[in-house]
C-alpha cells in the first residue's frame, strides 16, 4: 500500500498514525516532492476535487480522503 501525504496535512498525519499504531504496512511518498505531486496528480486525474491524504492499495484501487479513506480501510480489514 502508497500512501500519498503532502507536508503539513493533520489528516495525513492522522492516517499515519493510525497506520502505524495497528501496524500496517505502508510506503510514504510525499507529495512535497515534484515526482510524487505529478504521480497522485496522474493518479486523480478523473477525480480533480480529490483530497489528501490519498492510498494506493495493492491491488491499484486508489481511495482518497474525501471518498471515504477510512471507511475503506475498515471494509478492508486494513484496520480493526
Amino acid at each position: 500500500m502508497i500512501l500519498y501525504s503532502k507536508p503539513n496535512c493533520d489528516k495525513c498525519e492522522d492516517i499515519k498514525k493510525l497506520l502505524r499504531k495497528q501496524n500496517v504496512a505502508f510506503e510514504e511518498r510525499s507529495s512535497g516532492d515534484p515526482a510524487v505531486k505529478a504521480e497522485v496528480l496522474a493518479l486523480l486525474a478523473d477525480r480533480p476535487d480529490a483530497i489528501m491524504p490519498v492510498i494506493k492499495f495493492d491491488d491499484g484501487r486508489v481511495v482518497s480522503n474525501d471518498m471515504g479513506l477510512y471507511r475503506e480501510l475498515k471494509t478492508t480489514g486494513i484496520l480493526r
